[in-house]
């Protein structure tokens, strides 16, 4: 019975494996959106002068390194 146990927890690890997988693809897409839209945000030229009149917030995530 051993073989038997082996293969099921082989066939149990493969399909851990692709749940993984496909959740691993599925959050890098949208980190890769969330980039983007942080992109956006930095670059627009109305947060920009907000920030430099005093009237919009610089948040930490904004500030240089």
């Amino acid at each position: 019975m051993t073989g038997y146990d082996d293969a099921e927890r082989v066939r149990k690890l493969e399909r851990d494996l692709a749940a993984l997988s496909r959740i691993n693809r599925e959050q890098s897409a949208e980190i890769r959106v969330l980039r983007g839209r942080i992109g956006q945000l930095r670059a627009s030229r109305w947060r920009r002068l907000g920030q430099r009149l005093g009237l919009a917030m610089t948040m930490d995530w904004e500030r240089p390194r």
